[in-house]
């Protein structure tokens, strides 16, 4: 009976330690431009309609698992624009202002992520949401913030 309970109670601080390193790991997102201070980033885009304004964003994350598995994050806004041609809009075509998918760059500990609003979306206030995958899925951390384009 006593080596069963020594089992056990090796098996917990097994367990416990394993809960230890769980919460190492890190997941912050940088809209990577002026932060106002009520925690909105703001972001000055071209002001004609259809044209699109490049900006990086991205995220300090721990860059890899203990399996040695780059982190994954996957990206998510609910905010498109529609591709026009000739004046025409194919509104079956929607367009995601981000990218969904990108992994954690292998030298340090971040990881970014392009946007492409257009003109005609001066005024919006959109969310960005991320989260980021550590041992393959096990781990998921969550992290947002606010861009307002001006």
């Amino acid at each position: 009976m006593k080596k069963f309970i020594f089992l056990l109670l090796l098996i917990f601080i097994s367990c416990e330690k394993e809960l230890i390193e769980i919460h190492n790991y890190e997941f912050q997102i940088d809209g990577r431009t002026h932060l106002d201070n009520n925690g909105y980033y703001h972001l000055t885009i071209d002001p004609i309609p259809n044209q699109q304004t490049l900006h990086r964003f991205g995220a300090y994350v721990t860059m890899e698992d203990k399996y040695g598995i780059p982190t994954m994050v996957t990206w998510g806004c609910d905010t498109y624009w529609y591709l026009e041609e000739y004046g025409q809009p194919f509104n079956d075509i929607p367009v995601p202002i981000i990218n969904f998918t990108s992994y954690a760059d292998p030298l340090v500990d971040s990881v970014y992520c392009m946007m492409a609003p257009i003109g005609s979306m001066i005024g919006d206030t959109i969310e960005i949401r991320g989260k980021a995958w550590f041992e393959e899925g096990d781990i998921i951390l969550q992290d947002s913030f606010w861009i307002i384009f001006n």
